[in-house]
């Protein structure tokens, strides 16, 4: 006779996934994903479009001549150089000692160019790694700055001239040249 087995019955109760396994390495994942993710900056570029048009096209073949003005300081001179930016370009340069009297007779030839020239109102200046500031500054004071009793033609602009000053700078726009790193 054949015997009828009983089914072992297991009871099976909730089962309980151990999930700190995942985290772990999700978390790890996701550091390392932002460690090595590329963070790019999206731009926008407004870009206008050349259009056909009957008019007439600009003239690029006549440049406008400009004077520029320039002044290079190093420890034993300033060197004042003009010259225009169109031919003929006529560059003048007067070298003047880095004394007390150089640096007046460097504001005078200044002031001359600026009284042959009352629209030029822009100075690059260039200047040596090794002059200190406190150098530079009494140079920017004569290049920027009139003396007493020195005057100047009106300028063509009269916006040039600051709020509750009776006349404009020497050279109001002062460029530096050189920069010191």
């Amino acid at each position: 006779m054949k015997r009828k087995r009983k089914r072992s019955s297991i009871e099976v109760g909730a089962v309980e996934l151990n999930v700190m396994p995942f985290i772990d390495v999700f978390s790890l994942l996701t550091t390392f994903l932002l460690f090595s993710a590329v963070f790019i900056q999206i731009g926008v570029l407004e870009v206008q479009i050349p259009f056909l048009s009957n008019a007439k096209p600009p003239d690029f073949q006549k440049p406008e001549r400009v004077l520029e003005v320039k002044a290079d300081v190093s420890k034993e001179f300033i060197e004042i150089s003009s010259s225009w930016t169109v031919a003929p370009i006529d560059e003048k340069k007067k070298q003047f000692p880095r004394n007390k009297a150089g640096i007046a007779e460097a504001h005078r030839e200044l002031l001359s160019i600026r009284t042959a020239h009352p629209d030029i109102d822009k100075l690059t200046m260039y200047s040596e790694d090794d002059i200190t500031y406190k150098e530079l500054a009494e140079v920017l004071d004569a290049i920027k700055f009139l003396a007493p009793g020195e005057t100047l033609p009106p300028p063509k602009d009269p916006s040039a001239m600051k709020n509750g000053e009776s006349q404009p700078s020497l050279f109001p726009k002062v460029i530096m040249g050189s920069v010191m790193l």
